[in-house]
């Protein structure tokens, strides 16, 4: 009962701090977003761009969580559906700030703006601290893709995790009594070696969704495919390294993005820029849901059924 206890404190403690920095980092950009000189559409009005944004781990979510907010793959592609159908949506730049995720949602977020590039919508991918696998395959649908010298990109490629505890098991004196419906049904549980057999179901499975990301992104960046793999093995790259690879078009800020987004719109310098208005509180309280809907580590770690294929980079 006290090991039991002590696990169920440091996991709380650890809550709290993951919450306590989810806050400190969200006052942090909202901060920045105050030093980028936008207009908001209710001042000005007319054909302009809009601003999206990709935060954090890729996930579908659905459009709300636990805590009430909207969040998640299946409320940016309704956003971006609503900005398509947006007369005075000429141009849209995509502020990426993730790590990657889930294939599915990805895969859904990426194909939408696929959509939007073809109704002429001019799609400029903007990369923060990190866009890579997932967030550098949701910037590969965009026309035009910018990063900052220090912004971590690549990571192409998949990948499934699932975590060992059996010897943690063995210690706290734990056993599993499983009863199920196929001998595969259990795949991938922590509390059980891989089978042979096993491991290479789940690699074709990863292959796949492998050339799935290869073909998208020379699709979205009109490159060969065999360009693509000579560097897709998961390696990362800075702004400069992804630029020598033509992974980006240019080095840039959020600023800089903006202004070339209206370039390519032809639109005046002054022409609105619009973005979804978001509360401060509302902003804390997605990030901490996006947290507790398995951003944090220790979800993972204890979820017996955490191992799903991800474009995701993993540090």
């Amino acid at each position: 009962m006290d090991k039991q206890r002590k696990i169920t404190v440091a996991i709380l403690a650890m809550l709290v701090v993951l919450s306590i920095l989810s806050i400190v980092q969200i006052s942090m950009r909202m901060e920045e977003e105050k030093a980028v000189p936008i207009s908001l559409g209710k001042l000005k009005f007319g054909p302009g761009i809009a601003i999206v944004r990709v935060d954090g781990p890729i996930q579908m979510l659905g459009d709300s969580t636990p805590l009430g907010v909207v969040g998640g793959a299946e409320s940016l592609v309704n956003r971006l559906d609503e900005l398509g159908k947006n007369s005075k949506i000429k141009g849209i730049v995509v502020r990426i700030n993730s790590p990657g995720g889930t294939v599915a949602a990805t895969q859904e977020i990426y194909e939408k703006l696929m959509e939007l590039r073809k109704k002429g919508i001019v799609l400029v991918a903007s990369m923060g601290e990190i866009a890579a696998s997932g967030g550098y395959y949701i910037a590969a649908a965009c026309n035009y893709i910018i990063a900052n010298f220090g912004t971590i990109t690549g990571s192409i490629g998949v990948i499934a995790v699932s975590p060992d505890i059996q010897g943690l098991f063995k210690k706290l004196g734990i056993k599993m009594n499983v009863i199920k419906s196929g001998k595969y049904k259990d795949i991938l549980s922590s509390y059980r070696d891989l089978s042979v057999h096993e491991r290479e179901m789940l690699q074709e499975m990863i292959d796949s969704s492998y050339m799935k990301f290869v073909k998208d992104i020379a699709r979205g960046r009109d490159m060969e495919k065999e360009e693509i793999l000579k560097v897709a093995d998961g390696r990362i790259f800075n702004g400069p390294g992804a630029l020598k690879y033509k992974l980006i078009d240019e080095l840039g800020t959020f600023s800089f993005a903006i202004k070339k987004t209206l370039e390519l719109c032809k639109l005046p310098e002054d022409a609105p820029v619009y973005r979804k208005e978001v509360m401060p509180l509302q902003k804390i309280l997605e990030g901490i849901s996006t947290m507790f809907n398995g951003a944090s580590f220790i979800k993972g770690a204890l979820n017996e059924n955490s191992g799903k294929l991800e474009y995701r980079y993993v540090p």
